[in-house]
């Protein structure tokens, strides 16, 4: 049976975390990249179900984004599977919400995470490239026009997943503006810095 993904609804509450969220999941398919899949995505969202440091009460909910980017499995495909997870906290006393972001991109051969990392021959140059690239969108979007792109490191670039087209970064922006916002760059825009076969496995 191929991979089938799907949005299961899940709440409860840990300790003071009141949670209620749609967690993306995998059925169906091989079985250690389902399970690495949908352990991926709990592991992520058991991240933000742990007591904040002064103990105040937290609720997180499923979060959205612009253009209503929503939790979803994203894409299913020969050489990987990847989705989302978004998230919203509220901290008790705290002014206003925030909204999480976590993607997951596991290679459907090995049943391993790919990392923003793994997908250039030359880490520096890769993640340069990519920086790039993000800031001539955000320059072509107005409403990022006056936000700040990342930074070349990983930690910055983490939260990726595969288009047919390119690749989304979800970049950190003003709360205003949702705190994370989708930008996509083109393969053509960064295919000169990819490690060999890279486009094919995260589009087929």
């Amino acid at each position: 049976m191929p991979f089938t993904g799907f949005v299961e609804t899940l709440d409860g509450t840990k300790g003071i975390v009141t949670y209620k969220v749609e967690l993306p999941q995998l059925k169906g398919g091989t079985a250690a990249v389902r399970d690495k899949f949908n352990a991926s995505v709990r592991a992520a969202l058991d991240d933000h179900l742990e007591p904040t440091e002064d103990g105040l009460p937290v609720t997180v909910a499923s979060g959205a984004l612009p253009e209503d980017e929503r939790s979803r499995v994203s894409h299913i495909g020969s050489g990987v599977v990847a989705g989302v997870l978004l998230l919203n906290i509220y901290v008790e006393h705290a002014a206003h919400p925030f909204n999480t972001v976590s993607t997951t991109v596991i290679d459907t051969h090995t049943a391993a995470p790919i990392m923003i990392t793994d997908l250039f021959n030359d880490q520096n140059a890769g993640l340069n490239t990519m920086v790039e690239a993000i800031r001539a969108e955000m320059a072509d979007e107005d409403k990022l026009a006056n936000q700040p792109p990342p930074e070349p490191v990983a930690d910055q670039l983490a939260n990726w997943l595969p288009d047919d087209d390119g690749l989304v970064f979800y970049v950190p922006v003003a709360h205003v503006l949702g705190d994370y916002y989708p930008v996509a760059v083109g393969w053509d825009a960064i295919a000169g810095v990819l490690a060999p076969g890279m486009q094919d496995k995260l589009t087929t």
